[in-house]
């Protein structure tokens, strides 16, 4: 199945915009915030994902056919952890107000209510990935903002460890990163200690 690659999935549905609708769908998907704090980030297993507006289609001359659509489209793309239908119940949880706000613009939409149907809503205009090619297939959400944070702290370990000797170091470093317990420290002098010599 391409909509997968290790654990993370791709997910694309385009849904038309009811007529009049598409100036003030725009306007709400424009005034949502971003970052921490888009609705969208209340899901911890979200790597990316947005909305876009789409009007029509761009022709860039010969030898592409010239296509027109029928009425503007809402197009909505997320990568995620896991499964679909547990991240569009999640999305629908946290999200239902903003969920009613952006699709009820949109051709068909059950609302919120039945879970069921809104999730077969959303499969219903599910758009096939062809390719999908995650930054990390087999890290999610947690374990990459993990490795984030220990980034960051082993850059300001090694900042702050500038001109320690070897001994008080090693010492630093395993005072502020332990071994997990499954894993034993190295015991005994460094090897470029003078103990070592």
């Amino acid at each position: 199945m391409t909509n997968t690659n290790g654990q993370a999935y791709a997910f694309m549905a385009t849904t038309p915009i009811l007529p009049g609708r598409t100036a003030a769908l725009q306007d709400y998907l424009d005034g949502l915030p971003g970052g921490e704090d888009s609705p969208l980030a209340r899901m911890g297993t979200t790597h990316f994902a947005r909305w876009i507006v789409l009007r029509d289609l761009v022709h860039q001359g010969p030898p592409q056919r010239r296509d027109t659509l029928q009425s503007s489209y809402l197009v909505f793309v997320s990568n995620f952890d896991g499964s679909l239908d547990r991240y569009l119940t999640e999305l629908l949880a946290r999200m239902g107000a903003e969920a009613d706000a952006i699709w009820g613009n949109c051709v068909g939409y059950p609302g919120t209510d039945d879970v069921s149907a809104f999730i077969a809503y959303l499969k219903h205009n599910q758009i096939e990935t062809t390719a999908f090619l995650p930054a990390y297939p087999h890290a999610t959400v947690a374990k990459v903002r993990e490795a984030l944070e220990l980034r960051r702290q082993m850059a300001e370990f090694a900042v702050g460890a500038q001109g320690k000797d070897p001994a008080a170091l090693r010492q630093a470093f395993f005072t502020r990163f332990p071994a997990p317990a499954h894993v034993r420290a190295p015991s005994g002098p460094s090897p470029t200690t003078p103990e070592s010599a």
